[in-house]
């Protein structure tokens, strides 16, 4: 191989009930940017997401789960405002710790992947 390219391992997370996606890295950016914005508007400019997809989302992943994740109050003169409710955090926390200890995982074990450098 050339001296530049390297083989490097990649995953992507996502989270299942009974095989339905419930949340995935979209959806967890998403969650992030809402608790961080204070509101879904804010966290769709943030990401250049339709505020139609984001609530759709939303919607249909507390419909998965069959709990609220997202507790928000329509705008007004002085905007809305939006939260993650207590299982939000837990699932936004739960991903989080996830991925970390995936890529972990994954940097201890790609010293295998050292005989193809």
């Amino acid at each position: 191989m050339h001296g530049e390219k390297k083989l490097r391992a990649r995953f992507k997370l996502w989270l299942e009930l009974d095989g339905e996606p419930v949340l995935g890295e979209g959806g967890f950016a998403l969650l992030k940017a809402i608790e961080e914005e204070g509101s879904i508007m804010g966290a769709c400019k943030r990401l250049g997401l339709s505020y139609r997809k984001a609530l759709n989302y939303i919607k249909k992943t507390e419909g998965r789960l069959g709990l609220k994740i997202v507790e928000a109050r329509r705008g007004g003169r002085g905007g809305g405002e939006a939260r993650l409710t207590e299982k939000g955090r837990a699932l936004l926390d739960i991903f989080m710790h996830l991925e970390e200890a995936i890529r972990k995982a994954l940097e201890e074990a790609s010293c295998a992947l050292e005989v193809f450098s």
